[in-house]
């Protein structure tokens, strides 16, 4: 067997911890650029639809409405 080399401090596949942090930020960018170039609406339209208030409201109604499904179904007579 060879002899382990403790100071390597790089993976097996030859890419350090600094390049993988880089290409992820890099790629990161790059994509984000490309899906606002192409997005189909306005940015003020995809605002809206993102808001948080409205995004919250709509999964707290979600919330309500299964629960109250999971509750009704605990009172229905097994079948």
């Amino acid at each position: 067997m060879g002899a382990k080399n403790e100071n390597c401090s790089c993976s097996c596949s030859g890419v350090s911890t600094k390049e993988l942090f880089i290409g992820g930020i890099v790629g990161g960018v790059i994509g984000a650029s490309i899906a606002l170039l192409f997005a189909p609406k306005k940015g003020e339209e995809i605002r809206k639809d993102l808001s948080v208030k409205d995004i919250m409201d709509n999964g707290v109604e979600k919330v309500k409405q299964v629960t109250t499904n999971l509750l009704n179904k605990d009172n229905e007579p097994y079948r």
